[in-house]
């Protein structure tokens, strides 16, 4: 049995979801099985990740349903037969030694539950524009929350820690809040994943996540925590929302990383 499983949920994906399968199945750690699940795709994602049926690595899940992005999370755990579980986006890369690194933290590192990673940022041309965390010198530190697809844990830790699929949008930043008090929580400082943001109405991707706000709120009633994150979220989707109305919306976006770095192509930085 392979060590890890590597989890792709997609859902009309079709944009990036071969450049992310590719980065999984050029990983230097080759002991893993790829879940590609997908949540009802009506684009050619789910042909698109067929094509990668013939690798002995790869196992597609795709019931012709579309139940959100919470219900795959959560159904994934049970899915896994691996000790380890890896985070993966469909529109994402990862870098080559992303899982042989953190496996290897997570060896000589018993104590960690839940382990991320530093990214880049990239853009819908793979350019590298950023790089979140400032310092990149492969230090583990101590952390509050999540890029999403740089976590990796026991499959354990997942199903004892399902998302609450009522977060709608913000279902990770819930979990992350919830737990972080009863768990260890760290990230290497090394880039590991190219994340893509890409600065053109994200805004909306806030406004969608106002119903998951006003559940967590209604949920954590008396917690100053999720009330201040909450009160962030909604400020910051105005701000967003104003900056694209003026065509600046791009500069929140790379703001959103401690380094800025001039664009060039991903494989660059590999």
């Amino acid at each position: 049995m392979p060590e890890v499983t590597i989890a792709i949920p997609f859902y009309n994906a079709e944009d990036y979801l071969e450049m992310a399968i590719r980065s999984v199945l050029s990983q230097t750690f080759e002991d893993f099985i790829l879940l590609l699940i997908d949540d009802g795709s009506t684009d050619s994602s789910l042909i698109i990740a067929k094509k990668f049926s013939t690798d002995k690595r790869v196992t597609i899940i795709s019931d012709g349903k579309n139940i959100n992005l919470g219900n795959r999370l959560n159904e994934i755990p049970y899915l896994t037969r691996t000790q380890f579980l890896a985070r993966m986006d469909a529109d994402d890369i990862m870098h080559p030694m992303r899982i042989e690194k953190q496996m290897e933290i997570l060896k000589n590192n018993p104590e960690i539950d839940v382990l991320g990673c530093n990214v880049y940022s990239i853009d819908e041309n793979n350019d590298v524009v950023g790089q979140r965390m400032a310092i990149s010198n492969k230090d583990l530190i101590e952390v509050k929350t999540f890029t999403h697809p740089t976590i990796i844990a026991k499959t354990e830790w997942f199903i004892n820690n399902p998302y609450d699929v009522l977060a709608l949008r913000v279902e990770d930043t819930e979990l992350w809040m919830r737990t972080r008090d009863q768990y260890v929580f760290k990230a290497t400082t090394e880039p590991l994943l190219f994340y893509r943001e890409i600065g053109n109405k994200y805004y909306k991707k806030y406004f969608k996540g106002f119903p998951g706000i006003f559940y967590i709120l209604r949920k954590h009633t008396f917690s100053l925590r999720y009330l201040l994150f909450s009160l962030k979220y909604f400020i910051s989707s105005f701000v967003y929302f104003a900056y694209n109305l003026v065509g600046l919306e791009y500069l929140l976006v790379r703001g959103r990383n401690k380094v800025l770095l001039k664009k060039k192509n991903y494989s660059f930085y590999i």
